[in-house]
């Protein structure tokens, strides 16, 4: 409610300068018909009921890069924003994380990061060809836990940690001739203890803690099935798979075998945290995939192949997001967001934004 009120506050004149509208899923962008333009969305409603959307300005489109394609209906639009070429045949995107295919998901670390190939998108021209081909970067698993402080001295925890589980040069095991190291597999554990800075966060004699490996774990080999597809989405958002591994019970063991760095992070701070644990949620890159469309839970793309900016050869068609310049992390995608939004008012426009910022001593 509190990021739906930023956007939606009321300009000097008291009207209300944009709305947020929830569970609206994006069906495609639309355009004129020749595809110079965009003209707004078609959108879902939860009934399923799809509705047009009209544009006044310009569409700016934060969907994840590889995503993008899917949403061009409009074939003169498909083909300004592919080099000419209207065909859907994309390019598949480079996983950063390789698993041999004798590793076991469930008995700990059994993948690598890929070496990066410098010359693999040397062949790409396309503003679609750059964003299908982006390398996607790992997941992540997250913990979020409710515990009991009776006893415990918060004024002692520290409200961040880094926990390196297997150490800053990780472990022995080389995995297909490549060694672990700190940004190995599940090895640095971010551990977010925001009740030391306000204690209204928790009710009174609990505490919660976030702990999550941030985009070091595999997606193939590990949340995909044997053949490399991806496990459907059942009834409820649980993830369903025909060998059994994504039924209720199966992914749900999978779960706490991948988590348990997460844990041992949590208890290197608090050694009794499962015994104070009143709550436990664990989200998986199935988690991501599902509820935040993230293409195989991907944390988002490698810096090296953001889009420099956010323009596209459609003038009022713009980006941003975790795939656009600077990239990845809520004040990148935040900068990127607020480019997007200054390119799509006129230079007159910011002066007048300007002076009624100094007239209010806001600057």
């Amino acid at each position: 409610k509190a990021l739906a009120k930023g956007v939606e506050q009321k300009s000097n004149d008291g009207s209300v300068s944009g709305s947020v509208y929830l569970r609206r899923h994006v069906e495609s962008i639309n355009f004129s018909e020749d595809g110079s333009r965009a003209t707004g969305l078609t959108v879902r409603k939860p009934n399923g009921e799809t509705i047009s959307v009209m544009a006044n300005d310009g569409v700016i489109c934060n969907a994840p890069v590889w995503s993008l394609r899917n949403l061009i209906k409009n074939s003169n639009a498909l083909s300004k924003l592919n080099g000419g070429d209207s065909s859907s045949v994309r390019v598949n995107p480079v996983q950063s994380w390789m698993t041999p295919d004798k590793a076991e998901p469930s008995s700990g670390r059994g993948s690598v990061l890929r070496p990066r190939q410098e010359s693999q998108r040397e062949d790409e021209t396309s503003l679609l060809e750059k964003c299908d081909g982006a390398e996607l970067t790992g997941s992540f698993l997250h913990l979020h836990v409710a515990l009991d402080a009776k006893g415990l001295d918060l004024d002692l925890l520290e409200p961040h940690y880094t926990v390196m589980d297997r150490g800053l040069e990780g472990d022995d095991m080389v995995i297909d001739g490549v060694p672990d190291d700190a940004c190995g597999e599940l090895n640095m554990i971010a551990l977010s203890n925001p009740c030391v800075l306000d204690k209204s966060l928790s009710p009174e004699g609990y505490v919660i803690l976030h702990a999550y490996g941030a985009a070091n774990e595999p997606y193939d080999g590990v949340w995909a099935d044997g053949t490399g597809s991806d496990a459907t989405i059942g009834e409820g958002g649980t993830p369903q798979e025909t060998n059994g591994r994504y039924s209720s019970s199966s992914y749900e063991a999978l779960k706490s075998a991948r988590a348990a760095p997460l844990w041992r992070a949590v208890e290197s701070i608090i050694p009794d945290a499962r015994e104070r644990t009143v709550l436990a949620l664990l989200g998986s890159p199935k988690t991501h995939e599902r509820y935040l469309r993230r293409p195989k839970g991907s944390y988002g793309a490698a810096f090296e192949d953001c889009l420099k900016d956010g323009s596209t050869p459609i003038p009022n068609l713009l980006l941003c997001g975790d795939g656009v310049f600077p990239g990845i992390g809520i004040p990148s995608v935040a900068l990127s967001g607020a480019s997007a939004a200054n390119g799509m008012i006129s230079v007159l426009e910011h002066w007048r934004a300007l002076d009624n910022l100094k007239s209010e001593a806001l600057i």
